[in-house]
């Protein structure tokens, strides 16, 4: 189980600082970490043995670069960039004497690998209630007589990407809009901005991993007359595919387009099943990227990672306080053996933009996570499943689903309660929402918080505080 949709690719932190275990508190400020950067050892092997290597660079701020910014680049010889629409970052080929140069410059906050990322890879509706929230006639009532289904929540699905010929996640219908953004760093020539690819019918081709995501999260369940419908199959789907492999810049080109792209299609929650392994850092870009999408109000989720049962294994983007860590569970309520965990005692404080934030590792919440039904695309990956599906799955709807296990199916859905939250109450900050989905938990017996988060999800009690707030 442990293996499912797990790659064994490991992040290399360039700019970072480390906790080690057992830290209680640690204080981080941004500028010290610029003045005195420490570059990766393994950044400069790859520099050293290859000549070139692909960065994200990240300057201070929380806006696209400036034209003084683009100067200091180019000013080190990097005339070939890639840049953001909302996001202090370029992606470069860059040599060690630049990245020397980018060293010795205040206004640079980080440099990155550009290194590849994993994904981690419908009988669970019943196990969070989420069943509960559509029937209750007071929850109707409350919703002016129609039940709760993510109405008009936008959920952008940052994955590998959405199969829109699929009726349950429709393209033009439920999946309003479709996205194909991928990067090539070498084939830059000039500075130019990032370019998304939109209205593509299918973005998922040959993974599967992203269309099972969309599907948990608001699939409609049309090819099984509703069986195997998701979390919020009223929700608005926005998919943004990276293909099959994902690479850091993939990752954060979703939260670009959510951002840039926020009230033309009502986006409020993002959806992440991938990550990496490593320490947290706050000034990491992913970090940086997932904090500017927080700050827009928008609820960001990650999945902790399949790299359990061992201890300090929790996914470094899952970490960072303004987002919301998904735990994976079976069916009996217990927590998934593969699921991640954090380390007892480990967290910190840092300052960031003169805020003073406080971190644990550890999930925020569980959800189930093992052998979930969704929606299928013809591809490698989920022809791995037969077996399972048979198991599982009615035969005549077999074409159209596939079971898969991970954290990467207990993040989607989450995100498909939060769109039911939302739709309950619109005006719930992100900090909101992850605070009723803790307080709503069930109690996990034998676990701590560092394994599974304050417990398992509940669907219905955290609608009903929704409405209540």
């Amino acid at each position: 189980m442990k293996n499912l949709i797990k790659g064994a690719v490991s992040l290399v932190l360039v700019l970072a600082l480390f906790f080690p275990a057992g830290t209680t508190s640690k204080a981080i400020t941004g500028p010290l970490l610029s003045l005195d950067p420490v570059l990766d050892s393994k950044l400069m092997e790859k520099l050293e043995g290859a000549e070139l290597a692909e960065v994200i660079i990240t300057f201070h701020g929380d806006e696209a670069l400036a034209e003084s910014e683009l100067a200091l680049l180019q000013g080190i010889g990097l005339t070939d960039l890639l840049t953001f629409e909302n996001l202090p970052m370029a992606g470069a080929v860059v040599t060690k004497d630049q990245v020397d140069a980018l060293s010795e410059m205040d206004d640079v906050l980080s440099v990155y690998l550009n290194e590849e990322l994993t994904y981690y890879n419908a009988d669970s509706r019943d196990i969070t209630r989420v069943d509960e929230v559509r029937s209750d006639e007071g929850f109707k009532e409350n919703n002016g007589g129609l039940p709760v289904t993510g109405e008009g929540v936008g959920v952008l699905v940052n994955d590998s990407g959405v199969d829109g010929t699929h009726e349950d996640h429709k393209f033009g219908d439920n999946l309003v809009q479709n996205v194909l953004g991928t990067f090539n760093l070498n084939s830059l020539s000039g500075i130019l901005p990032v370019t998304y690819l939109e209205n593509v019918p299918n973005t998922d081709t040959n993974s599967g991993h992203g269309t099972h995501v969309a599907g948990t999260v608001g699939g409609t369940g049309a090819k099984s007359d509703g069986k195997y419908e998701g979390v919020a199959p009223g929700a608005d789907l926005i998919g943004y595919g990276s293909g099959a492999v994902i690479l850091m810049l993939d990752g954060i080109g979703g939260f670009d387009y959510a951002l840039a792209n926020q009230e033309r299609y009502g986006i409020q929650v993002i959806t992440n099943s991938w990550g990496s392994s490593g320490d947290f850092d706050p000034f990491h870009p992913i970090n940086i990227a997932s904090k500017q999408a927080y700050d827009a109000g928008i609820v960001v989720l990650f999945a902790a990672g399949n790299e359990g049962p061992e201890e300090n294994t929790h996914n470094p983007y899952a970490k960072a306080p303004w987002v919301i860590s998904v735990a994976a569970g079976n069916k009996d309520g217990t927590l998934a053996d593969f699921s991640s965990r954090g380390t007892e005692g480990k967290g910190g404080s840092f300052e960031i933009a003169g805020e003073e934030w406080e971190w644990k590792d550890e999930p925020t919440l569980t959800a189930p996570g093992v052998d979930i039904i969704s929606t299928r695309v013809i591809a490698p990956l989920s022809a791995l499943a037969i077996e399972k599906d048979l198991e599982y799955i009615d035969l005549e709807h077999i074409p159209y689903y596939t079971t898969m296990s991970g954290t990467s199916m207990a993040t989607p859905h989450v995100a498909g309660i939060v769109a039911l939250m939302l739709e309950a109450n619109p005006d719930l900050s992100p900090d909101e929402v992850k605070t009723i989905l803790q307080d709503t938990a069930s109690e996990m017996e034998g676990r701590a918080s560092w394994e599974a988060g304050a417990g398992y999800a509940d669907a219905y009690e955290a609608v009903r505080l929704s409405f209540q707030q």
